[in-house]
């Protein structure tokens, strides 16, 4: 019984470590847009004006030439759901008639971003952490400080998620049954 309860454990154990060296690699798809180049999209420009901001889309619709649509998906084991975003682009007369972002980020996205970032930096600068060794042989009792009550707004009065959450990419327009 001795014999085989020994190598028994070093082989599970062995399993069970050699299982949590498991890589994953980063899946990358799709169109990289970078937030610059999405905010200069205007409507009205032409089809080699946008080609030479985004750059060309990496499936072309086969069924309808008008519409462009630049897919990017990105997944890793750091993330739970995989990050999908689309910018779509209709044109009219090769000129852009319209455009539709989803999940996309803008400058005034990226700046909004900047400006929340930096005021979350300044609340926090008013009470300093005191160091490990201040806290720990401290004489003075830790003081509870009382939170203000939150205030409360309305949907309407929230400022806007910059980059919504990812939703499934419908199937092209034009597929012959319909169904993706």
């Amino acid at each position: 019984m001795n014999r085989l309860a020994l190598p028994t454990i070093l082989l599970a154990a062995g399993a069970l470590l050699a299982s949590g060296c498991v890589y994953k690699m980063n899946i990358q798809q799709g169109n990289y847009l970078v937030a610059e180049s999405v905010s200069q999209l205007k409507e009205g420009m032409t089809r080699s004006q946008v080609r030479f901001l985004l750059g060309t889309p990496m499936v072309p619709d086969a069924f309808n030439d008008d519409r462009w649509d630049y897919y990017y998906f990105f997944e890793s084991q750091k993330f739970d759901a995989p990050l999908k975003r689309r910018l779509t682009v209709y044109f009219v007369d090769d000129k852009v008639m319209r455009f539709e972002n989803l999940g996309v980020p803008t400058e005034a996205d990226l700046q909004q971003l900047e400006r929340d970032l930096r005021k979350a930096m300044t609340e926090t600068k008013g009470g300093k952490k005191k160091g490990f060794w201040s806290r720990t042989f401290s004489r003075e009792k830790p003081t509870t400080e009382t939170a203000p009550a939150p205030a409360t707004t309305s949907e309407a009065e929230k400022a806007p998620d910059p980059v919504p959450p990812s939703e499934p990419v419908p199937a092209p327009a034009g597929t012959p049954s319909g169904q993706p």
